[in-house]
């Protein structure tokens, strides 16, 4: 009986836990691009140029048909012709490995299989050789992720003038993970470096905005706009978030050109750009092609979840953490999860939330906080 009770008490949970999984999810929409009035826009501005044809068809490979355990092999500074490929799967999967151990494995074998490459086309320096894993399942889930984010986004583009296609360079910096952080400081869904984010006063001393998809966002806009003002070129622009709007305009000083696709042309781009911010637009546009056909590469129906319900809030009175969940009717992940902008020392039991730290929290008719727009 005991048993009995069990089993129908779990069948319950589950056929709960799966219709709250299907409320939070909607089906994907093809977006719209060509409608929109943007400076600087025309119907081609994100065409693929030719000089970057083999290259924005490699990462559409890797966005599309390796997974995160897969990858392949090629010439360091070079993408246009791979040397060959590489399944680690049942290594990351081994069981009865750790992570430390499986990582160690995984090493042994590309090294194994670089050298044999190299020996294979000639190459004297197998250090040249260059693996790149797949991103396809993380692709995936980045894409069913923007859903919380991309209205919100592209609104705000809109309002700046700026073309929404930019919106979907954030697939490049984070994968729409608001948690990504780089070695060199870089945070948030569009990786903002903290002296950008020192330079706006984003980093406080309870929260740090470049973690906040909303005040990220409109400070990204701010930056593409500044860089399309300098640049007079969107895919100068876009090259130039990674790049910087400083180094673009000496490399175009060195090249005698300010024609995006004659710098992207040129032999001599390879000795003024390194090989991520060079391959950085091929990326953005090769991101944005999958995106835009997400119902080819990865099947029909496919979902993406649905835009966050929530507005901004700055605290009007030093709150306990404890307090605040309650008030907001969540629990302590959920809260945590729309506010990771906020220093974590501050969201646990019994700790006070500063006065005037900035809050995300459901959308509600009452508000007993400082309303920011």
């Amino acid at each position: 009986m005991q048993f009995k009770f069990f089993f129908i008490f779990t069948l319950i949970f589950l056929a709960n836990s799966v219709q709250a999984q299907e409320s939070e999810k909607a089906f994907w929409k093809p977006p719209t691009f060509g409608e929109q009035k943007a400076m600087g826009y025309e119907y081609d501005t994100f065409t693929v140029p030719p000089p970057l044809k083999d290259e924005v068809n490699f990462w559409i490979k890797i966005y599309t048909q390796y997974t995160t355990t897969e990858g392949v092999f090629h010439v360091a500074g070079d993408i246009n012709f791979i040397l060959g490929e590489i399944n680690l799967t049942d290594i990351y999967l081994n069981p009865k490995w750790g992570p430390i151990r499986r990582e160690l494995e995984a090493k042994i074998v590309i090294e194994r299989q670089r050298k044999f490459i190299a020996k294979r086309f000639g190459i004297k320096n197998p250090k040249t050789v260059r693996l790149q894993m797949g991103l396809k399942d993380r692709m995936q889930k980045a894409i069913f992720e923007s859903g919380k984010y991309l209205p919100m986004m592209e609104q705000i583009f809109e309002e700046n003038n700026i073309p929404k296609e930019l919106t979907r360079v954030v697939f490049v910096e984070s994968s729409f993970n608001p948690e990504a952080r780089s070695k060199v400081g870089a945070s948030g869904l569009w990786q903002i470096m903290p002296n950008v984010g020192r330079k706006y006063k984003y980093l406080q001393k309870s929260y740090d905005k470049r973690d906040h998809p909303k005040y990220a966002t409109k400070l990204a806009a701010d930056i593409f706009k500044q860089n399309f003002k300098i640049l007079s070129s969107w895919p100068l622009a876009v090259t130039s978030y990674n790049f910087g709007v400083g180094s673009m305009l000496k490399v175009r000083k060195k090249m005698g050109t300010t024609e995006a696709n004659k710098i992207f042309a040129s032999e001599k781009v390879k000795k003024h750009i390194g090989f991520a911010s060079r391959n950085f637009y091929a990326t953005f546009l090769a991101a944005l092609h999958v995106e835009s056909h997400s119902n080819l590469y990865f099947g029909e129906p496919f979902f993406v979840a649905k835009p966050l319900n929530m507005e901004s809030v700055y605290l009007a009175h030093d709150t306990k953490y404890e307090d605040l969940v309650q008030k907001y009717k969540m629990n302590s992940k959920e809260f945590k999860a729309l506010n990771i902008h906020v220093e974590s020392k501050f969201l646990k039991v019994g700790r006070l939330v500063p006065k005037g730290t900035l809050l995300s929290v459901p959308l509600a008719p009452t508000k007993t906080a400082t309303i920011e727009n």
